[in-house]
């Protein structure tokens, strides 16, 4: 094969990944995570392909990249995260994919943090190693507030009809599908949560802030003494008092978090432990957004109720 054919095939490979998806064609999507799947999912309906990199259980931060994961990007129309530093081992993974699209500023990437009321921003003099695993644009578990659900089918709306014209209409309308029912959701919601309101309750690590705010409760403290950081027998024994002189029951983990620390405490502290879902598949049953919010607020309710609290 000559060297001009070889340049004229190179040529027309680069520039079929900047044409837009035909008529009728499936967007592939690849997301980091689940909870941004089915997002994408309710959004795109049946003209969107997905697949998420993450299981559902883990760590979204602590996450090793697999060589399946360079090949699912590689054959991707649009790459959804949740942008920040939520996700460290991202750029590289985007590297060895060989996208141009998918760089930083290509037109199939799509972060969704976009727009976002970001909590927890760190002032210069907490950005420090000294502090544990602290974010530097903002606590990035934004998702877990029904209401930034909004947002993001919004930015996937918007991403969608970029590469896929023909179904904007289709996909505005998937996004404010969404809307309704998340505002629905959450006032339904925020209902029950009512006997909670401003409840002070113990978490084990920093995922929790935009969720308590959207439901009413209080952060008492920490089981880590510092992000990312793993308490020692002095800082449990200390907190224990705390919850015990404050009346404080719950103690709220992670699905990747070490429930057997969590259990000692609240034993100390004659309270419980709930496990709650941070992600879309991070527990049995959990398989829709809507159902993480649901399933964490049956697990709050109950055991409130099991700590004595009013049916």
């Amino acid at each position: 094969m000559s060297g001009a054919v070889v340049r004229r095939a190179i040529l027309l490979a680069a520039l079929l990944t900047l044409v837009p998806v035909a008529a009728g064609a499936e967007i592939r999507v690849v997301t980091t995570n689940p909870t941004l799947a089915d997002l994408a999912h309710q959004v795109g309906g049946d003209r969107v392909r997905v697949e998420s990199l993450m299981r559902g259980p883990e760590n979204a931060h602590n996450v090793i990249p697999k060589p399946s994961f360079v090949v699912k990007l590689r054959k991707a129309d649009l790459f959804v995260h949740l942008g920040l530093d939520a996700e460290p081992w991202l750029p590289s993974l985007v590297r060895s994919a060989r996208r141009e699209r998918l760089l930083p500023g290509g037109e199939g990437i799509v972060d969704v943090s976009s727009g976002v009321a970001l909590l927890e921003v760190p002032s210069q003099n907490q950005l420090s190693r000294a502090m544990g695993d602290i974010h530097v644009y903002g606590n990035t578990h934004y998702a877990l507030d029904p209401l930034n659900g909004i947002v993001i089918g919004h930015h996937l709306a918007a991403a969608f009809s970029r590469v896929d014209p023909a179904g904007a209409a289709l996909y505005e309308e998937g996004a404010a599908e969404l809307e309704r029912g998340l505002r629905k959701l959450t006032e339904s919601l925020q209902e029950r949560m009512e006997p909670l309101r401003a409840s002070n309750v113990v978490v084990y690590h920093r995922t929790w802030p935009y969720f308590l705010k959207r439901f009413s409760l209080k952060k008492l403290a920490e089981v880590e003494p510092k992000p990312g950081i793993a308490p020692g027998p002095r800082h449990i024994a200390g907190l224990a008092e705390r919850m015990e002189s404050s009346g404080v029951g719950l103690v709220i983990v992670e699905t990747y978090s070490n429930r057997r620390i969590a259990e000692r405490l609240a034993e100390r502290a004659g309270g419980r432990v709930v496990v709650l879902a941070q992600e879309v598949k991070a527990l049995p049953g959990v398989e829709t957004y809507q159902s993480l919010f649901e399933h964490n607020v049956d697990a709050l309710l109950a055991a409130w109720r099991d700590l004595g609290g009013n049916p």
